[in-house]
């Protein structure tokens, strides 16, 4: 269990994990890749998911069609894996209610709701909701990837244009999404997508002029271009965020940091129930092994260029309020980001 924490009040056992900008954080090595799709399906039923990888599509249900195909095709670009959740022929705000809450307990990284954001405005808004409160209430650290939505915030990145493959299709900025959602979930923690090329497309719809492009980054869109050669690529790997403040400056619209700070709180998490939950003592020894611990791990993500500049002296471990609780505090400075950015973990 997990979450963001103001006071140390909680219950469960968990790690529990703020991230400030101007002050530290941390990430991790774990393993992603999964992108989860919402999306209608001519055939099967609603509410069924089927796992998709490029080697194995056996879960498909029959009579699969070549549409139903297409967007899981252009997710599987980036992604390891697809979850397709059947929303059925067509959906409504209850289909999208239930595929949340079939969702809270299936591990992926991304989600892409590949519809129209006049349409399905209110369904953009509940799964926004719903992404913030598992990053900061659950501590499930996803993003959604949704079409013309201005979610300012992390969580969530806005997609604004289309485009056009190679065979002649054209992709709606809706559909894109997949795409989007396929390349950041398959990303690692040490890699930015700003640049990375679209595979099989030759065009952008529309195409955006530089002073369109440096509006649209500076909204939070996820934009593309083109150049002579028709290689398309994508300008900048951002998500939504537009509002800084002293709790989270700029580094948080780059994704590549939130991927940072994802796996930070993933691998956390992890260390902490795997190795230390009812195993370790609450005592200067106990809290000296799991600084130990962390230091190990920061110096290997600093091994692997996903964070810099990282010393001992940046972790430290005290005993907390409660009886069997430690708070860890650290200054960690993610490659992309300036400034150092201060993480505080609350364990119980």
């Amino acid at each position: 269990m997990g979450g963001t924490w103001t006071s140390q009040n909680k219950i469960i056992p968990g790690a529990y994990i703020n991230f400030k900008t101007n002050t530290a954080l941390s990430i991790t090595t774990g393993d992603r890749g999964i992108a989860v799709l919402l999306q209608e399906m001519s055939v099967g039923t609603a509410g069924e998911m089927y796992t998709i990888t490029a080697t194995d599509k056996s879960e498909y249900p029959s009579g699969v069609t070549a549409g139903d195909k297409l967007l899981v095709n252009e997710a599987l670009k980036g992604a390891s894996t697809v979850i397709v959740y059947n929303l059925g022929t067509t959906h409504d705000a209850g289909a999208i209610t239930t595929a949340l809450a079939a969702l809270q307990t299936i591990v992926f990284n991304t989600l892409a709701y590949p519809y129209d954001a006049t349409t399905y405005a209110a369904n953009q808004l509940a799964i926004a909701t719903w992404i913030q409160a598992m990053r900061e209430d659950e501590g499930v650290k996803v993003q959604a990837v949704l079409n013309d939505y201005d979610g300012d915030y992390e969580g969530i990145i806005n997609v604004t244009q289309g485009i056009k493959l190679s065979d002649g299709t054209t992709l709606t900025a809706q559909q894109v999404t997949a795409w989007v959602a396929g390349m950041t979930a398959g990303a690692n923690v040490n890699k930015s997508n700003t640049g990375q090329k679209y595979v099989g497309a030759i065009d952008v719809v529309p195409r955006m002029t530089k002073t369109e492009m440096e509006t649209a980054i500076n909204a939070g869109e996820f934009i593309f271009k083109v150049d002579s050669a028709q290689n398309v690529t994508a300008v900048y790997d951002i998500n939504s965020l537009t509002t800084t403040t002293v709790e989270k400056g700029d580094a948080f619209k780059k994704n590549r940091v939130i991927r940072a700070l994802d796996g930070i709180n993933n691998d956390i998490v992890e260390i902490f129930e795997s190795n230390y939950v009812g195993k370790v003592n609450n005592n200067a020894d106990g809290r000296s092994l799991l600084r130990a611990t962390l230091i190990e791990y920061f110096n290997e993500l600093q091994r692997l260029a996903a964070i810099k500049n990282f010393t001992a002296e940046d972790v430290t471990v005290t005993a907390g309020t409660a009886s069997d609780a430690v708070v860890i505090d650290c200054y960690v400075q993610p490659v992309d980001a300036v400034e150092k950015i201060y993480l505080t973990v609350n364990l119980s």
